[in-house]
């Protein structure tokens, strides 16, 4: 038989991405008081106002699909990851004078406002990756061997950096191989580093989610999908990682992944967790946290 083959997303999945966000949205905070000239306190108030003004219209921030292209390849209320870049479009397009007053500022110092959140991001992640030796979830490592023991094959596609996974579960004794240099025959756990499931065609294909327009195409993940033929793809983004696998199992396509997980985070929003359900357009399962990734592939009946 051949065997069970699982692809996931990293980050939000197999990690506890809090602490890392909450060293991003620092670097932020000290960038705006820098700026403004004012402490670090006042600053940490105007960024929390901002978040507040984005939360209140989540479907026009997040995660751009290209500098220059202002789609959204996922929202803010799906990802905390992307508060920073919502907070810097709200400052760039914002009406509100305040927003005015901070751009004003930041442009004083920096070439564009989505430079500068770009910059706090990618420098906080590194930074972060070189002061830790994993920021794994509880029970990852007994999950993963979990997996291994039954001859499943994992694939990560992500779009943090290759090496990230890679040394992370070596802390656990874990071998983790580059995809892009290994076949599925020459080993079980493989990783797509720098996915791009971010980036949009040409075409603005969009599939419904509960009022939720979600923009599907997106050709380097779909090659990575068709590629490797996954039986399951779970992700906790579900316009990153889960929009474009229901589409394909909708429209019938030979290398769509037979089932879909959702895993829950406190911040996933109703319009997500009303997306998982029974119909050729729904996510197909829930869970509540990476442990309960083996009884959900118990429960498929494939094992």
């Amino acid at each position: 038989m051949d065997s069970f083959h699982l692809i996931s997303d990293f980050d939000g999945v197999w990690t506890e991405p809090a602490r890392e966000y909450i060293a991003i949205q620092a670097k932020v905070v000290n960038e705006l008081s820098m700026a403004l000239g004012e402490s670090p306190e006042k600053a940490l108030e105007r960024y929390e106002g901002f978040a507040a003004a984005v939360m209140e219209n989540p479907d026009q921030y997040g995660w751009q699909a290209r500098p220059d292209d202002r789609r959204l390849s996922s929202f803010v209320d799906e990802d905390f990851f992307c508060m920073p870049s919502a907070i810097g479009q709200f400052i760039d397009h914002g009406n509100r004078l305040e927003a005015g007053i901070v751009k004003e500022a930041i442009l004083a110092r920096h070439e564009t406002i989505t430079a500068l959140m770009d910059h706090c991001f990618h420098s906080t992640c590194e930074e972060f990756r070189g002061e830790v030796e994993h920021d794994l979830t509880h029970g990852a490592d007994r999950v993963l061997q979990w997996l291994v023991d039954h001859n499943v094959r994992v694939t990560w596609v992500t779009n943090a950096p290759t090496e990230k996974i890679i040394d992370w579960f070596s802390h656990h004794d874990f071998q983790v191989s580059d995809a892009r240099e290994t076949s599925p025959e020459e080993a079980n756990l493989r990783v797509y580093g720098r996915a791009g499931k971010q980036w949009i065609g040409e075409s603005n294909q969009t599939l419904d989610f509960c009022g939720r327009q979600v923009l599907v195409d997106r050709p380097h993940y779909r090659e990575i999908l068709k590629r490797e033929q996954a039986d399951l793809v779970v992700g906790d983004v579900l316009s990153l990682d889960l929009a474009l696998p229901v589409q394909l199992k909708s429209i019938g396509e030979s290398f769509a992944p037979r089932e879909t997980a959702l895993v829950w985070r406190r911040e996933t929003p109703d319009w997500v967790l009303n997306s998982v359900g029974e119909g050729s357009e729904k996510v197909t399962h829930l869970i509540g946290h990476l442990t309960s990734l083996p009884r959900l592939v118990l429960g498929l009946g494939i094992l």
